[in-house]
């Protein structure tokens, strides 16, 4: 995966490595989509409905590093992208193979098999590393100095008579699903690459030749396209501020690439920034974008530990409910999710991520209606989980049963029929509201994942103002998901990235007093409640706020402090009469009264708590 940005490569120990990681990861490049090449964006729109259909795939991530499971000679390589275990050892390509390619045995290597899992799994296209950075390939390329070269003597890895690439699509497509293939445009071991010899030897003050690589990449790309079939997806992999478009020699490939197959699906890492929007598809890494890439076509490839290579000693494997909660936001932003697995150098998939897919499978052969062909959710947020739709129904992903056993439905769409997709002849009975429907939900089993409940309505969703509601708990979570921003100059909601996965949604970029935020709630009980806010605090982000809700004011101030995690922290105590409790909401607004530094810290929430008497 898309990882070091190679050339800071002044960084020399690991964890320098991992500070330097592709800069400006999230920026939008300038390049024309598609860099201008003819017949991309004249097709877009075709070659996209299988994508749009599909909503779940399958990433495969294996090479001559898997052979190595996060080790090489002993030594165990705490780092959590083991594909990249070469540059953490700074190996040389000769010793590298020599070491791996005995232990890349496939004893259990059996693509069917791998192909019948993941259409158990619910996922409809599968997308290959082909090859990776460290320049060895599955399939059998016919360039050169892969057929023959001085460094490690053939970069084809596929043993004598075999294409292991060649096997694995065949596997798929006999399951009907469709096939990609991941190829890295960088090369550790091609001595004309843009990183050349920062790995090997040069003992001949061998001056790299960029054009002759381009030819290299142009020539392989060139291959995969036209010796082995349909080909659904390219999955390039990876650019830098350095190098991007034209530095691949992007125009020649996607002008022929178009015609050897007319439609095939390109992402956007020919160019730099995960979010940029040349290619095809957006391409955000183990993070979801806070409200989703509106405007274009998106793919999250997430994993189920921490590594997308296999490493036998990375066991932080996600729980079933986790990996459920990042499929199901992802879809309900209007994304696809690919899920990656790492076989081990036998070929075998871990049995932690077996089974895993199978407790996907169960559930998607139950509710695969409510991913499959579905658009994002017409709601800002929702407490008990997320909403997708088509076809006038809103399929309800209940991950937290709310406290009242109901769902408030913020729409005014007359409700012509409920029921879940796990008992869809059993009719669920809505009641109304205040003009909205409220649909009642049973008690139900989260470690089987999310309960789905079909909310059929007449015409498009009219959505109304979704208040936050009160916890089982008596709190009111006021998060940066469900706030209203009134926009100054660049007021905006931060999420995770691939660098920090599980970092909070946060208000971010406040730099002008005009600002506000605003949350509508519903409160439920009265009496005193701690105003508690969660920020991340900043020495060079500091200033003063005011949160007004009921008449009543609290003053905040941020200080200097040099420690940079997420923080809770007590704002003071606001008091709720009993005559707030019939109101319909209550507005709580959040503004600045002074910016010192650059900004304000980032605010993750703001939380009402109940004070016991």
């Amino acid at each position: 995966m898309m990882k070091i940005n190679f050339f800071k490569w002044k960084c020399a120990a690991a964890v320098g490595m991992l500070l330097c990681m592709n800069e400006g990861a999230i920026s939008q490049t300038k390049s024309p989509p598609y860099e201008g090449a003819a017949g991309w964006q004249e097709t877009q729109d075709k070659r996209m409905e299988w994508f749009k259909e599909a909503r779940f795939g399958l990433f495969i991530h294996w090479g001559l590093y898997s052979a190595a499971g996060g080790s090489f000679e002993g030594k165990q390589y705490p780092q959590h992208y083991a594909e990249w275990i070469q540059t953490w050892g700074k190996i040389p390509s000769k010793q590298y193979a020599e070491v791996l390619k005995p232990k890349f045995a496939l004893r259990s290597f059996d693509p069917r098999s791998w192909a019948r899992l993941a259409k158990k799994t619910g996922m409809k296209y599968m997308v290959l590393t082909s090859r990776h950075h460290e320049g060895f390939s599955l399939f059998n390329s016919q360039q050169p100095f892969a057929l023959n070269n001085d460094v490690t003597g053939t970069a084809n890895l596929s043993p004598k008579g075999r294409d292991l690439y060649r096997e694995i699509m065949e596997a798929f497509r006999r399951e009907g699903m469709k096939v990609g293939a991941y190829y890295s445009l960088l090369d550790w071991q091609h001595p004309d690459s843009y990183e050349a010899f920062q790995l090997n030897p040069n003992t001949n003050n061998h001056q790299p030749d960029h054009e002759r690589y381009k030819a290299y990449l142009y020539g392989q790309i060139k291959e995969l396209a036209q010796h082995y079939g349909r080909l659904d997806m390219l999955w390039p992999d990876f650019s830098s501020k350095q190098h991007e478009g034209e530095a691949w020699g992007t125009k020649h490939i996607l002008t022929d690439l178009i015609k050897w197959q007319p439609n095939i699906i390109i992402n956007n890492r020919f160019w730099n920034g995960l979010e940029n929007k040349n290619g095809d598809i957006g391409t955000p890494e183990k993070y979801i974008p806070p409200t989703g890439l509106p405007g274009m076509y998106w793919e999250v490839s997430h994993t189920m530990n921490e590594s997308y290579g296999y490493s036998a000693h990375d066991q932080n494997w996600k729980s079933f409910p986790k990996i459920m909660q990042l499929f199901v936001e992802t879809v309900s932003k209007g994304g696809n999710f690919l899920l990656n697995v790492g076989p081990d150098g036998d070929g075998a998939i871990p049995e932690p991520a077996v089974r895993i897919m199978e407790q996907i499978g169960d559930w998607m052969k139950i509710n695969s209606e409510a991913i499959y062909g579905t658009t994002a959710s017409p709601f800002q947020a929702l407490d008990w989980g997320y909403c997708t739709q088509k076809n006038g129904k809103l399929y309800l992903h209940v991950f937290d049963r709310p406290a009242s056993g109901k769902i408030d439905l913020p729409i005014k769409n007359r409700v012509t029929a409920a029921y879940t997709l796990a008992s869809p002849k059993t009719k669920i009975k809505p009641a109304s509201e205040n003009g909205k429907p409220v649909i009642p939900v049973d008690t139900f089993d989260k470690g089987k994942g999310p309960k789905v409940i079909v909310v059929e309505i007449e015409g498009k969703p009219i959505v109304e103002e979704s208040l936050t509601q009160t916890q089982a708990d008596g709190r009111i979570v006021m998060n940066a998901n469900n706030a209203k921003l009134q926009e100054g100059e660049g007021l905006k909601i931060i999420g995770a990235h691939t660098h920090d996965p599980n970092r909070p949604n946060a208000i971010g970029q406040w730099k002008d007093l005009e600002d506000r935020v605003f949350w509508d709630i519903k409160i439920q009980k009265p009496g005193k409640y701690k105003v508690l806010i969660n920020y991340l605090p900043n020495n060079k982000h500091r200033g003063k706020i005011m949160l007004s809700m009921l008449g009543q004011q609290l003053p905040w101030e941020f200080i200097t402090e040099q420690e940079n995690k997420f923080k809770e922290m007590s704002m003071g105590i606001i008091e709720v009469s009993q005559q707030v409790i019939g109101e319909p909401s209550t507005k709580v607004i959040l503004q600045a009264t002074s910016i010192e530094g650059d900004t304000l810290p980032e605010i993750a929430s703001i939380t009402l708590v109940p004070i016991q008497e």
